[in-house]
């Protein structure tokens, strides 16, 4: 590999670079120079030549690479006794102060991502005024390299490749962090031949809007999105555009948008439609060209949704390529996907390497294997799950009632405590188990499907209709082991917004009682619906809408839907809860603050759940009194234990106190409701790569 000089400012840039890093002057090609303009990469930093010790730590071994934002080197770090890469950044990248406190902070996060399609960030530190990142050292060779050393990929190793580039996307999108700047120079491929995505955290750090700030090159134009283009405010879809661009240069061998400058090229990102891949090369499936046209769609909402949503695309045309052109990567092999995570301390006697290897290796197989249906669970007594009811007015404007009516009516139905009620988020915890994860609604198949894999002994169904300003709302109640009939019921009244003033509470009461259970033998009589969550259906509306965009971490969608609810009911608690979440992850501390202090004055609009979840998060979050917090996550997994989202609560609770048997223990309780927990399997990662541990 070579680097080049630019003409203009005379700055190192990396072979593969059309334009500089630092002043983003258009770059010649490799055959426009003489070699005399030119240096290898092997040629050593006079200061740092092999051999030298930085920072009393880190031995030089050799240079990697030259990028945008400084010089890549791998060294022996003499602490922990492994080789890693560091990285030392430019001194106009490190004299700005603002611009080290965003890497700071957004490596706290970026370091949380434990994934082996991931190369692991570590730190960033200072010595004596030169700035540098450390992070895991990935030997290999990076995907710009290799497609420019092999010309267009096969579609079985382009797949591959991408499949992987997906995984480890979505590990990194479900802890809330977005690389922004996802190209094949940031994509290595070691030396089994599996993808590793390097450099999270660092693009979003030097912030700015458009494709230069201050002379300063932000991502990379061949790769931007639309919305990184206009200097917009960007999420995990923007990733999913640049993995349309890697997968079109990866099946092409040539990126779909070229120009003389940065702004040329984003002009054509913002408004050119990409030549059909498959017009470039013949030899790919047309569903993989469709794939990667989707990807690269300009309107975000027409992308695919999730990375996870690629790989399963990815994954179904892989089986319809010859086996012989598949490419799988080469991980350890297990004998059955019936893996339980039940570690206990004292029975721990392997070496602490090995056995953390493997314990990791188990938690990211865990990850990667598809799901199998589970087998008929045993029946919990008194178990309720209603599912997506159906809309017969005709009027597709009241869609949202199909998910906003069983929510309300769970909402209803949990306060007794007299059943247990299978929430909205266990029942797509559950769907996606089986693979069904993107279903728009929980029809009755599906319904009863997932009722018999958790053990729920009645469902619900039903469905709503319009006459002229009347609503009317219908439920039957059914065994779910003999699908029969036990209960019907209907309500009716004046607009949409008597759903939430009367129909609910009535069909609540018909449906305690259709399955043989006394009002007296309840907890506490049932509140109205309206008293303890909101008077207007809109507001909810927005609220489940703000639900939905924070499950799949798009926070700024999320704080737009809870505004607007709070602004329709500034009375309605529950939403200040998540929008105080919303905004800490956002970065708005005053306004999390301001949010906490609303949801506290409006505690008594809450259902007993409710109150506790808001009463734990007040307590840690905006009191900062921790004791009282953890003994409120007590009482709340004493009375609901089938929700995952407070053992993971529970378990870093210890984790972060080094109580690593009993983090272990409410780590296992979350996987045993998710297998699939992202969180929580990053969480057990952690726990044992820690050499403390053993």
């Amino acid at each position: 590999l070579l680097t080049i000089k630019c003409p203009k400012c005379h700055s190192a840039n990396t072979d593969t670079a059309r334009f500089c890093s630092n002043c983003a002057t258009s770059l010649p090609s490799l055959e426009e120079i003489p070699v005399s303009h030119t240096k290898t990469l092997e040629t050593p930093r006079e200061e740092f030549t092999r051999g030298t010790t930085f920072a009393n730590r880190y031995e030089f071994m050799e240079e990697l690479g030259t990028g945008g934002m400084g010089k890549v080197y791998k060294v022996f770090d003499k602490k922990i006794k492994e080789e890693v890469a560091l990285k030392i950044l430019k001194p106009e990248i490190a004299s700005d102060e603002k611009t080290i406190e965003r890497f700071s902070n957004e490596l706290k996060l970026a370091r949380k991502i434990r994934h082996q399609n991931v190369c692991q960030m570590f730190d960033i530190n200072e010595e004596e005024g030169t700035h540098y990142i450390t992070m895991e050292y990935v030997p290999g060779e990076d995907l710009k390299s290799f497609i420019r050393r092999v010309g267009q990929l096969p579609a079985g190793k382009s797949i591959s490749i991408g499949k992987q580039v997906c995984e480890g996307l979505s590990e990194a999108h479900r802890l809330g962090v977005v690389h922004r700047d996802l190209k094949p120079q940031n994509i290595m491929i070691d030396k089994e031949g599996n993808a590793r995505i390097m450099d999270f955290g660092i693009a979003r750090s030097v912030k700015g809007k458009g494709i230069t700030a201050a002379g300063m090159m932000i991502g990379t134009p061949e790769y931007m999105s639309p919305e990184q283009v206009e200097g917009k405010e960007v999420d995990q879809r923007s990733d999913i555009y640049s993995l349309g661009v890697n997968l079109y240069e990866m099946v092409t061998g040539q990126v779909p948008f070229e120009g003389d400058t940065p702004f040329t090229i984003g002009v054509k990102h913002k408004s050119e439609i990409p030549k059909d891949p498959k017009e470039l090369n013949a030899q790919i499936p047309e569903d993989l060209s469709r794939v990667i046209l989707k990807c690269m769609e300009k309107d975000k909402e027409k992308r695919f949704q999730s990375a996870g949503k690629v790989r399963s695309e990815l994954e179904n045309i892989e089986k319809g390529i010859p086996t012989t052109e598949r490419v799988e990567p080469k991980r350890k092999p297990i004998t059955s996907r019936e893996i339980t995570v039940t570690f206990g301390l004292k029975k721990i006697f392997l070496p602490a390497l090995v056995a953390a290897a493997l314990v990791i290796a188990v938690v990211i197989i865990l990850l990667l294997l598809p799901q199998k249906e589970l087998i008929t669970a045993l029946k919990i007594e008194n178990s309720i799950a209603v599912i997506s009811f159906k809309n017969q007015t005709g009027d597709k404007a009241y869609d949202y009632l199909q998910e906003a009516i069983p929510n309300l009516l769970i909402t209803s139905l949990e306060q007794s405590g007299a059943h247990y009620v299978v929430t909205w988020e266990r029942m797509y915890d559950l769907l996606k188990q089986i693979e069904k994860e993107d279903a728009e609604t929980i029809d009755r198949d599906l319904g009863f499907k997932v009722c018999r894999m958790e053990g729920v002994e009645f469902i619900i169904l039903g469905s709503f209709i319009k006459a002229g300003e009347m609503f009317a709302t219908d439920v039957k109640v059914l065994d779910v082991e003999t699908k029969k009939l036990l209960k019907s019921a209907s309500s009716k009244g004046e607009g949409e917004g008597s759903i939430i003033r009367t129909q609910i509470d009535e069909l609540s009461r018909e449906i305690s009682g259709g399955i043989g259970i006394p009002q007296q033998k309840a907890e506490e009589p049932l509140a109205r619906i309206a008293d303890v969550t909101t008077t207007s259906i809109e507001a909810y509306n927005y609220y489940l809408k703000g639900r939905e965009a924070q499950s799949k971490l798009y926070w700024e969608d999320a704080r737009k839907f809870f505004e607007k609810a709070v602004e329709l009911d500034s009375a309605f608690a529950t939403t200040y809860g998540f929008l105080a979440n919303t905004y800490g992850w956002l970065g708005n501390p005053k306004a999390r603050n301001e949010a906490y202090e609303k949801a506290k004055a409006y505690l008594g609009k809450t259902t007993g759940k409710e109150r506790l979840y808001l009463e734990a998060a007040i307590a840690g979050h905006f009191e900062g009194n921790a004791a009282k917090r953890f003994n409120i996550l007590k009482q709340i997994a004493e009375k609901y234990p089938r929700e995952k989202g407070i053992h993971f609560q529970l378990g870093y609770y210890y984790q972060v106190r080094d109580k690593f048997d009993q983090a272990i223990e409410e780590f296992n309780k979350a996987l045993e409701l998710d297998p699939n927990h992202g969180m929580t399997l990053n969480s057990m990662g952690y726990i044992f790569a820690d050499k403390k541990y053993f």
